[in-house]
């Protein structure tokens, strides 16, 4: 599957307040809020999830509210210092969650499937680390403690015997115990992935406009130029930074990182919120929460504005 510009357009018709700026306390009050509602929310009760994916599901949120702080303490240099250019893998992470929320809303075992795939990942990277250093002994001591650690884990995140056997079996070669038959994990799909197997009409849309942003945001995480051009320009020690004065590079700072830095993560986490109002429509504090948030989003953001339209606007309903 491959998202063109064709399959994701949406036209704009209104703009939005050019000259709008962005409020970093009020986008700490809204996400805050936002966070509050929805963990609260997730405290009752639900066909869709257990008690355990609930409690899983807020502990999703309090990470993406670090991650927010983190963003913010990253761009307080205000173009002064190349380390903020490191921001964008931060709001990377926030839009794959938004991704995977969106995935997990609709089909709850997606949160299992996420569960066990990083289990997994654990569980390899333990094995190695065990087969490598079979011959150091304090190493094997530490080792040990963990994977007391790792079965706690593995248990809680639901991952079978026969599941852990068969990894043993790729990875180790060792044969798989008499009567146990094969079990593989499953990896947890990208955001490619993702878009994939979501059924939701609307929901489909907005991701497929989002999937560009996140591919914006991968260059900043792969080997690309997009990151070393920007660190370059902002490094005053570098030659090609003196070509620009410091408004330039204020201004540099502010299209190119920062903006997109705060918006992106301020729909991230918003709208993954918002996501849950389709499980808990009763709660007026969580569409009241997202509604408001949204309005600021609506009016200074075009990607906000685009996904409002595509997705937002229908699901908060008459808040909207």
């Amino acid at each position: 599957m491959r998202i063109s510009v064709l399959d994701c357009i949406s036209p704009l018709t209104l703009d939005i307040e050019s000259e709008a700026r962005h409020d970093a306390v009020e986008t700490d009050r809204a996400v805050n809020r936002c966070v509050a509602a929805v963990t609260e929310s997730l405290k009752s009760p639900s066909k869709r999830f257990t008690d355990f994916q609930r409690q899983h599901l807020c502990q999703i949120f309090f990470s993406m509210r670090h991650a927010h702080r983190a963003i913010r303490e990253l761009l307080r240099s205000d173009g002064t210092d190349p380390m903020s250019v490191n921001v964008m893998p931060l709001v990377r992470s926030q839009l794959e969650t938004l991704f995977a929320i969106c995935l997990i809303v609709e089909n709850s075992g997606s949160l299992d499937l996420y569960l066990k795939d990083g289990w997994k990942k654990l569980y390899v990277r333990h094995i190695m680390a065990r087969e490598e250093c079979r011959g150091l002994p304090r190493v094997c001591n530490d080792l040990r403690e963990q994977a007391t650690h790792l079965e706690a884990f593995r248990l809680t995140s639901g991952v079978t015997e026969a599941e852990k056997h068969t990894i043993n079996e790729d990875e180790l070669g060792i044969p798989l115990p008499p009567g146990v038959e094969s079990e593989r994990i499953k990896q947890f799909p990208s955001p490619l992935g993702v878009v994939r197997r979501i059924q939701d009409i609307d929901r489909k849309k907005m991701l497929k406009r989002l999937y560009p942003e996140y591919q914006f945001l991968c260059g900043f995480v792969h080997f690309s130029p997009a990151s070393r051009i920007l660190s370059t320009l902002l490094d005053h020690r570098q030659p090609i930074s003196q070509l620009s004065t410091t408004g330039q590079k204020y201004d540099i700072f502010q299209k190119e990182i920062a903006a997109p830095a705060l918006w992106f993560d301020l729909i991230s986490i918003v709208q993954s919120c918002c996501e849950f109002v389709s499980v808990y429509s009763a709660d007026v504090e969580l569409v009241t929460a997202t509604a408001e948030a949204w309005q600021s989003i609506v009016n200074k953001s075009l990607v906000g504005r685009v996904v409002w339209e595509l997705r937002t606007r229908k699901l908060l309903g008459a808040l909207a």
